[in-house]
């Protein structure tokens, strides 16, 4: 087993690490831009204007209000609107429509997580494979010591390296879920008030 372990080309390990931090850098960014640009948190003017036409029954300038923004409260009470009248429980249409946006807020989310919890992982089995090597080479007598530090090196790298990933991808994936979560909060508050409104008679 060892033997098998030891195999493991120390630039393969790296190589995994180099691909899996492209990856979370990818996603840290697009997700940056996506949760902390393109998805603000609501502004009190903006929730007070909403519930101003709702609360006046001019749907059509609410629909028109929604349209213009991105936040998923929005999306939400657009479907809800769109399906006021008909015999579909509105209830259900917003449990569903905020599903819908909680799964496109937590995109790649998940992956981000995974990153975080591999990187290091895959730095450790480069401290393994690394390790094995110098060992080994400590065992030989001819080019002991010029293996032995390669060995080292190796084990030391890959373990900075898996490290250098995980850190970013840890603090920015919970970063990412908090906002998600306070997203979430709101489009459910909004949601209950936009119900409450259209179900007054």
């Amino acid at each position: 087993m060892s033997s098998l372990v030891a195999g493991i080309p120390g630039w393969f390990v790296t190589s995994i690490i180099i691909f899996v931090s492209i990856l979370g850098l990818t996603i840290i960014l697009e997700r940056g831009y996506t949760l902390m640009r393109r998805y603000k948190l609501l502004e009190t003017d903006e929730q007070n204007q909403l519930l101003g036409f709702l609360q006046n029954r001019k749907y059509e300038d609410a629909l028109s209000f929604c349209r213009l923004r991105n936040h998923p409260a929005f999306r939400v009470t657009e479907n809800i609107i769109l399906a006021k009248g008909s015999e579909v429980d509105l209830r259900n249409i917003a449990d569903e429509a905020i599903l819908r946006q909680v799964t496109l807020l937590e995109k790649f989310l998940p992956t981000l997580g995974t990153i975080s919890t591999v990187a290091p992982l895959l730095g450790l089995l480069g401290t393994v494979t690394g390790m094995i090597k110098s060992f080994r080479a400590f065992e030989q007598t001819a080019s002991r010591s010029s293996n032995l530090m390669t060995g080292i090196d190796e084990a030391l790298i890959t373990t900075a390296l898996g490290l250098i990933v995980a850190i970013p991808a840890m603090i920015t994936y919970n970063y990412y879920i908090r906002r998600v979560n306070a997203l979430t909060d709101e489009t459910n508050l909004i949601t209950e008030m936009v119900l409450d409104e259209i179900g007054k008679k």
